[in-house]
């Protein structure tokens, strides 16, 4: 059964990296979609501002046709003034050209300004153009960046998979159907026992089921959590445990040399205090 824990276990490491790739990948096209609709945005706020100055050019020729207009007003008012036979003929004709004389001196200011608006309106949108074009083409090039990667992510994945299931082949049915129940509802299946606490969710086990898992002879669960648990001690090398208690060893033995020596001492001590009595 350590053979079957310690495949789970491998299984468990594989599925993390799987998962952690998979949800890397799933962001890219997240982070790609928050920069279109930035240009999106950009773009439409172009857009919105040429049909403003559009809407600027048509009032300004709108404006030029009626200083036209008052031009003709203003020609026709002088013409009448020369051919008045009368006074009041004159005073008429007087009226009348004063009135498009002011009417075309405004419309003249009114264009003046237009002018200008217009002049600094395309200035801007000039450089708000080149804005959008170089968002534009930063754009398309994160796009490209993110193909290969997101083609440099699922290669991974699918050999990590590949690996995956070679393992699994090895697992038997039963407990690999059990955890892989258990994955789907935990995210992590497997988590290992030390000094009788499970470390899936910190509570101490029962020490019955302690000392269970450590004969591992049986795939257990933790009564709290309901993952697979095992004994840390369990999945440990033979050897890297000799030699982790190796330093122990020489640790008791010196222990027992330095006691030893101790006692010599305080025999010696005792013998020379009895002589000077």
């Amino acid at each position: 059964m350590r053979d079957q824990l310690k495949k789970l276990d491998e299984l468990q490491k594989y599925d993390a990296q799987i998962r952690e790739l998979t949800n890397a990948l799933q962001a890219i096209p997240a982070k790609l979609e928050s920069t279109r609709n930035d240009l999106a945005r950009v773009e439409g706020l172009l857009a919105s501002e040429r049909a403003q100055l559009a809407e600027t050019q048509k009032y300004y020729n709108d404006q030029k046709d009626l200083a036209q207009t008052d031009e003709s007003h203003l020609s026709g008012a002088k013409t009448k003034q020369s051919a008045a036979k009368n006074t009041k003929e004159y005073a008429a004709a007087q009226r009348e050209l004063e009135t498009s004389r002011e009417s075309l001196a405004a419309r003249q200011v009114e264009i003046t300004k237009l002018v200008e608006a217009i002049q600094a309106k395309e200035k801007l949108l000039a450089e708000r153009s080149a804005d959008v074009k170089t968002l534009r083409d930063s754009v398309g090039k994160d796009d490209d960046q993110a193909k290969a990667r997101m083609s440099e992510i699922e290669g991974k994945i699918n050999a990590l998979k590949t690996d995956r299931e070679k393992i699994a082949a090895g697992v038997r049915p039963d407990v690999l159907k059990r955890y892989s129940a258990i994955r789907t509802r935990k995210g992590l299946a497997l988590a290992s026992v030390s000094n009788g606490t499970c470390n899936g969710c910190n509570m101490n086990i029962p020490p019955q089921l302690f000392n269970v898992l450590q004969r591992g002879t049986s795939v257990e669960t933790c009564p709290y959590c309901h993952r697979i648990i095992y004994w840390a001690d369990l999945m440990a090398d033979p050897a890297e445990i000799a030699a982790a208690a190796a330093p122990d060893k020489k640790s008791e033995k010196a222990d027992k040399r330095s006691e030893k020596a101790s006692e010599k001492a305080s025999d010696k001590s005792g013998d020379k205090s009895e002589k000077n009595a």
